[in-house]
């Protein structure tokens, strides 16, 4: 879904931010998939060593964020106004997990996306649901224009 450009533009965005401190990485994608990428490190990990479950929300909310900037338009604002997950599996202690997020419903103004997580093998370790409010002067949906 996101082009090599948003990808780009996403990485260079994240200085000084909570995706820079988690070490987030955007990947282009052919398909209808957000891909984000974070590495399991100190500052995702709990005191087990597994990742935090709260990382895996920041993913989360990150990649459908992403996903609605790539839907509404780059210019649009975007805030995630519901987060919910179910962890389903313990995360590995190293290496990295990734985000996959596909987009429910894009209306006007809510979008809502699905986001799992998975390990490096394919495991799913998280699935959360993302709820984004949108505030845009256009948007890339199909015959939909934004009226002021």
């Amino acid at each position: 879904m996101l082009t090599e450009k948003e990808c780009e533009v996403m990485n260079s965005l994240k200085k000084d931010t909570m995706m820079e401190a988690l070490g987030m990485v955007f990947i282009p994608t052919d398909d209808d998939m957000v891909v984000v990428k974070m590495p399991i490190s100190r500052s995702t990990r709990q005191h087990m060593g597994i990742v935090h479950g709260g990382a895996y929300l920041a993913l989360a909310e990150t990649v459908a964020g992403a996903g609605s900037l790539h839907v509404a338009g780059m210019e649009a604002k975007v805030c995630g106004i519901e987060v919910s997950g179910n962890h389903v599996m313990m995360s590995p202690f190293e290496g990295y997990v990734i985000g996959y997020g596909t987009v429910i419903s894009a209306g006007h103004t809510i979008h809502v996306w699905n986001v799992d997580v998975k390990d490096e093998e394919g495991n799913l370790l998280s699935t959360i649901r993302v709820v984004n409010r949108i505030e845009n002067t256009h948007s890339n949906l199909a015959g939909v224009k934004d009226e002021k």
